[in-house]
């Protein structure tokens, strides 16, 4: 969610139209569930799937629907969540599902707002909360860790190998957004981030941690799958202001305050509604709770084959995904295609 490249954070709202073209000449094939399928298989859907188990849970679901009820052919790539803009500017990708606008109004400005190649796809309904989290026990010995002046005392509760004289802040995948070392920095913390490397490596020290019942801080976000296998606490760190975000946008280094809370949003090729607008009606329609993908995201983490884990979750959930499958067949037989939900705000 999320890049060590400082992103700048807007509060700004952009409303953009999106239009669909006539849809395809194609012919039905019969489901194994003996509904009528379009037959879309010449049309491949190319999705980005970026570091971190709720963008894979997002891309499960979509895959499954567009093949099983639509009749696309799917593809998917791992992709940088900043890299993935240019590709979806050029066609090379189709959608990415899973936007972070805190750190993204750059992108949204570049990309969507200036029409370079690449439209809103409407809330994805999740919201998303990054921060400073340690597992609740601590608070039995430590309550004044509830709030980030706890930390000018009690550094040394976190201090590693990693970060020798500093407390540490343990991340996960490099290209996060993250304003961890501005934010300790700013706030006379004695606190340093260490990348671990990816989101695996990252719950891999939360378990080592939290079995032993030991200290840990790390950077980590709402909705995650772990915030329900461990109970874990949300150090408050400054309210985000306009000063703040100011701060943010002419210098990324003086900034200062907690993540803001994101309304996640998908994004889209702009070159996707005329080549497969069925697609493009059912993702537009795409929307689901913190919970569906804490569920999804799970299985995969798990083991669970994502298309297994997407089946799961689609047959016990048929109320939820019907709506957008509804709107790709109308998009099928020819009616106009609208973004359904809202435009989504940059930040």
């Amino acid at each position: 969610m999320r890049s060590r490249r400082r992103a700048l954070l807007s509060c700004a709202a952009v409303s953009l139209a999106l239009v669909a073209a006539a849809c395809s000449d194609v012919s039905s094939s019969s489901s194994g569930a003996g509904a009528n399928v379009p037959n879309n298989s010449g049309t491949t859907i190319n999705f980005a799937i970026n570091p971190w188990d709720g963008s894979a849970a997002n891309v499960a679901v979509a895959e499954y629907l567009l093949q099983n009820q639509l009749g696309y052919s799917v593809n998917d790539s791992k992709v940088n969540e900043f890299a993935q803009f240019k590709q979806l500017s050029t066609g090379d990708l189709d959608a990415t599902l899973e936007v972070w606008p805190s750190g993204h109004a750059d992108d949204w400005t570049n990309y969507i707002a200036n029409d370079n190649g690449v439209v809103d796809g409407g809330q994805l309904g999740v919201i998303g909360q990054i921060g400073w989290w340690f597992p609740t026990y601590m608070l039995q010995d430590h309550p004044e860790l509830k709030t980030w002046q706890g930390l000018q005392q009690d550094w040394q509760l976190f201090e590693t190998p990693n970060t020798p004289g500093k407390g540490t802040i343990l991340d996960g995948d490099p290209s996060y957004v993250t304003f961890d070392d501005a934010i300790a920095k700013n706030l006379g913390l004695n606190m340093q981030a260490f990348y671990s490397g990816s989101e695996s490596a990252e719950l891999t020290e939360l378990d080592t941690a939290y079995s032993a019942q030991k200290p840990i801080l790390m950077y980590f976000w709402t909705p995650h799958w772990a915030q329900a296998k461990y109970d874990m606490t949300m150090m408050k760190l400054p309210t985000v202001t306009q000063q703040c975000t100011q701060d943010a946008a002419n210098n990324a280094d003086a900034y200062a305050c907690g993540y803001p809370e994101d309304d996640l949003y998908k994004a889209f090729s702009d070159q996707l509604a005329t080549k497969a607008p069925a697609a493009f009606a059912l993702l537009s329609a795409m929307q689901w709770t913190n919970d569906d993908q804490n569920g999804v995201a799970a299985d995969i983490h798990s083991g669970m084959d994502p298309q297994d884990a997407a089946a799961k979750w689609v047959n016990a959930n048929p109320s939820v995904w019907q709506p957008w499958v509804n709107a790709g067949m109308a998009a099928q037989s020819g009616s106009p295609v609208a973004n359904m939900p809202a435009p989504s705000p940059p930040g």
